[in-house]
């Protein structure tokens, strides 16, 4: 795979597409930054700040996940995927007791996460979506 260089004219397409091939080899550290520039060239575009949620959650910068999954739960509120990362996030900044009502929602939304609000028991709970990217 070849790596995109800071000199290179990318646009906000060629970065998402590295970041996307570089969390399928789960490697959201090198992702984020990617994203970053993604969310730059074209701010506000929903899929984008997605992938970069995923890929700061994925990074352990939990701190800086947070206003980007708010702004998407903002929205589009019944996004069951989001909300239920808005609260693993907040479990990893020590917030349980508000991640609480983001997980009981999320799980209300798709009965696939009411399940692991019944047995979430704190820290990180595995995949943050569905689909196992994380």
């Amino acid at each position: 795979m070849r790596e995109l260089k800071e000199t290179e004219a990318c646009t906000a397409y060629d970065f998402y597409r590295e970041a996307e091939k570089l969390l399928t080899q789960r490697d959201a550290v090198a992702a984020a930054p990617l994203l970053r520039q993604a969310a730059g060239q074209l701010p506000g575009e929903r899929g984008i700040e997605r992938l970069l949620a995923l890929a700061l959650y994925g990074s352990s910068l939990f701190g800086e996940a947070e206003p980007v999954l708010r702004r998407l739960v903002e929205a589009s509120p019944l996004d069951a995927d989001v909300r239920h990362l808005l609260a693993q996030t907040l479990v990893e900044l020590d917030r349980a007791e508000e991640a609480q009502a983001h997980f009981a929602l999320a799980g209300r939304l798709e009965p696939a996460y009411g399940v692991s609000c019944r047995t979430w028991g704190g820290g990180r709970a595995g995949a943050p979506d569905r689909n196992g990217v994380g």
